[in-house]
């Protein structure tokens, strides 16, 4: 498996998940017409992306920390609400890193954990959301307008982002 290879370039990780955090918020702003309308809303999760991959692949790097870190990043960038992204990015380093080692290393097992990433993390935002009052929407209206047409993006994403971001990976080892 991957945490039995040496590991060099450890110093990149923590760069590339923050330019993964810059290309998100970028996606969002270039692209604000088409992610952001009345019949659906696309939310790039480059860096959840990130975080998948690099607590999957480096298991013994400091990833929590980085979703802390990051996470506050996320929340004083993005949405000004702090702990929200911190506890959803901790929570996935966490149950990425509590199962990984149960799982076979290949695209499938990485696509699903990023898919349920997602939807963890979307879910989680729009229940806090929810209760603080500053979403309205019901869950089945955040589903069809939201989470469906989020996945589907962040499903290209991966497609397109996946093969170099593996080959960084194994670049980083050995």
């Amino acid at each position: 498996m991957v945490q039995n290879r040496s590991l060099h370039h450890t110093y990149l990780l923590p760069l590339v998940i923050y330019l993964l955090l810059m290309l998100d918020g970028f996606l969002l702003n270039v692209f604000a017409r088409q992610f952001l309308n009345d019949d659906y809303t696309l939310v790039p999760h480059l860096v959840l992306l990130g975080f998948v991959l690099f607590t999957f692949y480096f298991p013994k790097q400091p990833m929590q920390v980085y979703a802390i870190v990051f996470g506050l990043l996320f929340d004083s960038y993005y949405t000004g609400i702090l702990g929200v992204y911190i506890v959803a990015f901790s929570v996935v380093v966490y149950l990425v890193k509590s199962i990984q080692r149960h799982l076979s290393e290949n695209v499938f097992v990485v696509v699903l954990l990023f898919i349920l990433s997602i939807i963890l993390v979307d879910s989680f935002v729009f229940g806090f959301y929810s209760v603080v009052g500053i979403t309205q929407m019901d869950f089945s209206t955040f589903a069809a307008v939201r989470l469906g047409p989020t996945l589907v993006l962040n499903i290209a994403f991966f497609i397109v982002g996946y093969y170099p971001l593996v080959k960084l990976i194994a670049w980083m080892h050995d």
